[in-house]
């Protein structure tokens, strides 16, 4: 096994333990907020119905398209055997959703497959960023979108997360990005950026300064703090 190999392993580890602490307590109804808010932001350039076929990538319990009209929706996710098999996390799907056991570094569908696809702060989460992103493109017909969000960092946050990873602080994120590598990753594999939308270093700080929890007065006072930057992506 690489050291690549082994570190998403840990990655992996560390997430199942999560959803699975989280299994008696967790209200997944955020999702329905989520989904929502989706619509309203790629409203202007994509109609989704029940046509769409949709890909959720790194889809979790459920998936933000769980609460998507559409009639033709696919998720993946490299967790599906554990979370298929927890009643809570079942009940709460959509039976007309298709879930899938798989990584995005190889999606199980053909070439140009999608209108849609959605990938929620997962690419930190993935082994391979690159191969994720050309298999995103790949799957998806020309012209087609992504919804894609991830957390990004500025120099000094990209620098202590590098050094939280040294030391095995945060062991559910192998990746880190700054927003000007991550503009270069999707350039790189061809799609072109329809819009960025962020909230703000600063909204982030705030609210981690007054968090309950000790990690995130820690990455506050440590000005390691993420801002959460939406792109939405097309295929030309």
């Amino acid at each position: 096994m690489t050291e690549t190999e082994s570190r998403w392993d840990l990655a992996q580890s560390y997430e199942k333990n999560w959803w699975a602490d989280r299994t008696e307590t967790i209200d997944l109804s955020y999702l329905k907020y989520y989904a929502e808010d989706l619509q309203r932001e790629v409203a202007n350039y994509i109609n989704i119905n029940s046509t769409t076929k949709i890909l959720e990538i790194g889809s979790g319990p459920a998936g933000i398209l769980t609460f998507l009209p559409s009639d033709n929706r696919h998720a993946v996710d490299p967790l599906e055997d554990y979370f298929s098999s927890v009643e809570q996390y079942v009940s709460f799907r959509d039976k007309n959703v298709r879930y899938q056991k798989a990584m995005g570094e190889h999606l199980p569908f053909d070439d140009g497959q999608f209108d849609f696809i959605i990938m929620d702060n997962v690419l930190d989460h993935t082994r391979a960023p690159d191969t994720v992103i050309a298999e995103m493109y790949r799957v998806l017909k020309n012209d087609g979108l992504i919804y894609f969000r991830q957390n990004t960092y500025h120099l000094w946050g990209k620098g202590v997360r590098e050094l939280m990873e040294v030391l095995k602080i945060d062991k559910g994120h192998p990746h880190t990005f700054l927003k000007s590598s991550l503009v270069r990753l999707l350039k790189k594999n061809g799609f072109r950026i329809e819009e960025r939308t962020s909230r703000g270093y600063f909204a982030t700080w705030k609210s981690e300064l007054r968090s309950p929890r000790k990690i995130d007065v820690v990455k506050a006072l440590l000005f390691a703090t993420r801002d959460k930057t939406l792109y939405i992506l097309r295929k030309p």
